[in-house]
């Protein structure tokens, strides 16, 4: 379960701070709110978590702009893979 403010997983409140910060600069280029895309990376958290032993300290999220769209990239790193839909 998430507490509080703690973004990306980590303890160490400089890099939750920059985290936020990467996130923040990334939702307002592609004119998003931060609950919107912080909101999208913790739905896609949750259902690979469903599946995989996630690295929570680790994911990354970045959007690029390609022609008239724009383009979200992920990144979820996998300690292993289980089953823990039941």
């Amino acid at each position: 379960m998430r507490q509080g403010f703690c973004f990306w997983g980590r303890s160490n409140s400089g890099e939750i701070a920059r985290s936020r910060l990467k996130l923040l600069l990334v939702s307002d280029q592609a004119g998003l709110s931060l609950g919107l895309l912080d909101q999208i990376r913790e739905d896609m958290e949750d259902v690979l978590s469903r599946y995989a032993e996630i690295d929570g300290s680790r994911v990354e999220i970045r959007l690029k702009r390609e022609k008239e769209e724009e383009v979200l990239f992920t990144s979820f790193p996998i300690r292993k893979f289980t089953d823990k839909r039941n």
